[in-house]
């Protein structure tokens, strides 16, 4: 079994960090997998599940949690439908709204598998959640972002990344205000993203990943017409260090 090392990870979270991708579970054994991790000295490793929930008895005593189901669900692209749309793309902000970028992020991590995660916890998730803001806006890992407002405060971030090989775009994090949540700013801030996309590049098709854990997510997936399942992941922690 190989244990594949998350340098990025490895080197933000400050703990030594794997991934195993298993396409059939069926080929997956525990106790091989418990002992390469200790060979390997790992910390802390992501199983990611592609077909079906892992079935093992003793998972508790493997240090192995179910941590997040993760689907990714897709829409056609038309960009005629959207191409009137105004928005407010950014690479830039003041520290104003850098700072309230940053709180709404912060938000958002709470859901996160790695808030739940003990070798990492809150404060480096949140921290985590800062840095995607961050990325976004130096374009290392996003295209940018769109903010919504309310009374000149920004109370909404949605970051995304296009795909232009393949004509896809791809939403990597929506954050609204948890003061203010269910007043259509998500619709709002989604609508942005497709009205920049039809007037600066040729698209076909929207990925967008979230938690099942989320219910709202789910159905309000479904409102904005992504209608196809694209990819279920049933992803597990192991722990060697607690």
């Amino acid at each position: 079994m190989i244990i594949e090392k998350l340098n990025w990870d490895t080197e933000f979270f400050g703990i030594k960090v794997g991934r195993i991708i298993l396409a059939e579970t069926d080929n997956f054994d525990p106790v091989s997998c418990e002992q390469q991790v200790k060979e390997d000295e790992f910390e802390l490793v992501y199983i990611i599940s592609l077909k079906k929930i892992l079935n093992i008895e003793n998972k508790e005593q493997l240090k192995l949690n179910l941590m997040d189901v993760q689907i990714t669900m897709s829409k056609k692209f038309n960009p005629n439908e959207y191409s009137n749309i105004p928005y407010e793309f950014r690479t830039e902000l003041s520290e104003t709204e850098l700072q309230e970028c940053y709180r709404i992020a912060e938000q958002t991590a709470t859901v996160s598998r790695f808030y739940k995660e003990p070798l990492i916890g809150p404060e480096k998730t949140k921290e985590l959640y800062r840095k995607w803001i961050d990325n976004a806006l130096d374009q290392s890992f996003s295209d940018g972002l769109f903010v919504e407002r309310t009374k000149n405060t920004i109370v909404g971030v949605h970051i995304i990344k296009t795909n232009n090989t393949n004509k896809l775009g791809l939403f990597t994090l929506t954050g609204v205000d948890e003061n203010i949540k269910r007043m259509g700013l998500g619709s709002k801030l989604w609508n942005q993203s497709f009205g920049y996309w039809s007037n600066t590049c040729e698209l076909e098709c929207i990925n967008s990943p979230f938690s099942l854990q989320n219910m709202e997510s789910f159905n309000f997936h479904l409102k904005m017409g992504f209608n196809k399942l694209e990819e279920i992941k049933y992803i597990y922690h192991y722990s060697n260090k607690l």
